[in-house]
């Protein structure tokens, strides 16, 4: 019973990254089940047995793209000491939204590039989730500016979505064997942040684990969506 489960969590995953890459490539209106079952080298009817229609595999694959960076943000910033400084707490969302978007690149490239394409829905859904990843952050920023790191005249809102939106646009261009994640998650870092706290040095910070290293299964427990 045991191997059973095992193989099916296989194959569903299989079924996943393959309908983020025809996703990515192709669009919503442009992808169709049997595309889907051919890049997963899967009969047709293996996708139905876990999914039962393209608009509830592409509510999964957008699930994914924004819960895995979530649970990423969230882990990485449950293992800061108390002490650690609003700066230090905006770099680790940094490393860690940065590194989570990078290892599940295909899923996040989909969401792009089905953004306005998928039914209303499905898309409500997915904003909501995104909505409140959103406020995280803005929770973690304003923590910063009340603490006096960040300058009360920054528009953090603003900031907010200039991070966010540059971490995103990231997966468009970067390539494994050129600078490393942690070395890119710093520089921004240092670049966006200097900013907001007026060009105050850099805090030496010590990225958690759960910011930088690899996860076996970067993303969170599958379920139907």
């Amino acid at each position: 019973m045991a191997k059973k489960l095992a193989k099916s969590a296989i194959s569903q995953k299989r079924v996943l990254d393959a309908a983020a890459k025809i996703f990515r490539d192709f669009g919503y209106a442009g992808t169709t089940m049997r595309a889907i079952a051919d890049e997963a080298d899967l009969k047709a009817g293996s996708i139905y047995y876990h999914y039962k229609s393209k608009d509830e595999l592409i509510g999964a694959v957008l699930d994914i793209g924004v819960n895995a960076v979530t649970q990423r943000v969230t882990e990485a910033l449950a293992a800061l000491p108390p002490e650690a400084t609003g700066r230090q707490r905006v770099e680790v969302a940094i490393a860690a939204h940065l590194s989570a978007i990078i290892e599940v690149g295909d899923y996040t490239l989909a969401t792009r590039r089905v953004a306005g394409q998928v039914p209303e829905a499905i898309s409500a859904r997915n904003t909501r989730l995104r909505d409140s990843y959103g406020a995280m952050w803005q929770q973690i920023m304003n923590d910063a500016q009340q603490r006096g790191e960040f300058k009360t005249t920054a528009s953090l809102t603003l900031s907010r979505l200039f991070i966010l939106g540059a971490l995103n646009w990231t997966v468009e261009w970067y390539k494994p064997g050129g600078r490393s994640v942690e070395q890119i998650a710093r520089d921004f870092a240092s670049f966006v942040l200097d900013g907001l706290s007026g060009g105050a040095a850099p805090l030496p910070v010590e990225l958690s684990e759960a910011a930088t290293e690899p996860h076996d299964n970067p993303r969170p427990r599958i379920r139907s969506a």
